[in-house]
Formats: C-alpha cells, structure tokens, sequence
C-alpha cells in the first residue's frame, strides 16, 4: 500500500442484518457508521440496506474516484481497490493487489480468501490531495 492508498480498518457489521453497504464505505473511509448512514435517504427503510444507485453518489460525494460498475466473472476480475458485490446480496471491500478480503460479515479480520461469489465490482481511489 502506498501513501496515497487509505489504510483499511476491518470493521464487521455482526450482529447487525442491515449495514453491510454503510460497513463497506465506513472501513474505506475511517468515518463513523452514523456520520456514513446520515448521508443515505433512509426515510421509510427500517433497515440499511443499499445498492449501486446508492453507494456510488455518496462516495462520490466524498470525493472518492470511482470506475464504472464492472460484472465480475470471479475475483481475478478485480485487479485493484474494489467495493464487491457478492451473491446473496451483500457489498464488501477486496484489495486486488494484495488479495485481501475485508467482509463486514465476518468476524475474524481481513481473509486471505473469500468463500463468496462475485457479482459485480466498482474499482475506487482515495480523493485527490
């Protein structure tokens, strides 16, 4: 990891159900969950449950530089910094260079390997200083 690269604090969202997508961008962006979840329309929704179509404006907010939503075919697809949706409908982070997994759903810490299966992946990049 570079100096330009975000240093990735694992954060697990059990034993929470809902989250997973806010986890997600907590861990890639060392704010809090609330000062995350605040920025997502929640009005109606008893869970926190997101998508594409919200994750991307709010880390583009943030000021963080996204790629395009890519379909993955298996995890060699992701060949850098990535937000990973994964089957069973779930968002966590892999670090393609390094091969590290970072699943809120888990409880152990960054994996070495992933049991899930790839859906589809949007490459990010910390702002520009």
């Amino acid at each position: 990891m570079t100096a330009s690269e975000p240093h990735l604090q694992f954060i697990t969202q059990r034993p929470r159900e809902d989250g997973c997508g806010v986890v997600t961008l907590q861990m890639l962006t060392g704010r809090r969950y609330d000062e995350i979840a605040n920025l997502f329309d929640w009005t109606g929704k008893p869970q926190h449950q997101t998508n594409w179509s919200e994750l991307r404006p709010v880390l583009a907010g943030l000021g963080w530089q996204l790629g395009e939503i890519t379909a993955a075919a298996g995890w060699d697809d992701i060949r850098c910094l990535a937000i990973v949706h994964v089957m069973d409908d779930h968002f966590m982070l892999y670090d393609g260079r390094s091969g590290v997994f970072y699943d809120p759903w888990e409880w152990e810490g960054p994996q070495q390997m992933s049991n899930r299966v790839p859906l589809s992946f949007v490459t990010v990049a910390p702002p520009k200083a």
